[in-house]
């Protein structure tokens, strides 16, 4: 019988968040578009692919697991509850996509938001995974007196929670190389006054 590894993914959501949002809040509005020559992503648009993967990645959860029941929520994205795409004047094709898989072409010319309401969509969309994430712990802390369809489906969330806490990690270190090339400090350079 395998044994599952414990870990503790909710205190790693919350600790990468907490440092994604910080960098974040650290740069302003010129380096959030900056782009190298050639390269078809600024800061702006790794932020707003993280907002929208971690919106995404709820929804998508309750919608194809719905015996976790109301507790957890609605599985409605902030995205589209909003009307962000809209909003912001995204191409209306872009509606359902999260960023992945977009052209080089199309991804630079998407209208990254001003800063804070770029900002203000990735915490509450961090705040939402993680308050889901909470919930999770709570009502299934093991694999214990669940049924077989449930417990498969727990799994695959366990699974897929780590790859996009990978996935958070990833974008993080194209930022700070973003951030790095234009400032000439990296986040493990001590910036010297």
């Amino acid at each position: 019988m395998p044994t599952h590894a414990l870990y503790d993914v909710l205190t790693m959501f919350k600790d990468i968040h907490k440092v994604v949002l910080d960098f974040a809040a650290e740069i302003d509005e010129d380096q959030l578009r900056w782009r190298p020559r050639g390269y078809s992503t600024s800061i702006g648009f790794h932020l707003w692919h993280l907002a929208r993967e971690s919106d995404f990645l709820k929804a998508i959860i309750l919608e194809r697991t719905p015996q976790l029941g109301a507790e957890f929520g609605e599985p409605h994205e902030i995205w589209a509850k909003e009307n962000l795409a809209q909003k912001w004047g995204f191409p209306t094709e872009l509606n359902a996509t999260v960023g992945t898989g977009l052209s080089d072409e199309l991804a630079q010319t998407l209208p990254i938001p001003q800063k804070e309401e770029l900002i203000d969509y990735l915490r509450r969309s961090y705040a939402a995974v993680e308050q889901f994430v909470e919930r999770l712990d709570e009502h299934y802390p093991d694999f214990e007196n669940i049924d077989d369809e449930l417990k498969k489906k727990l799994e695959n969330i366990r699974l897929n929670l780590l790859v996009f806490l990978s996935h958070d990690c990833r974008h993080l270190g194209m930022m700070e190389c973003l951030k790095g090339l234009q400032t000439g400090f990296g986040s493990a350079t001590e910036q010297r006054k």
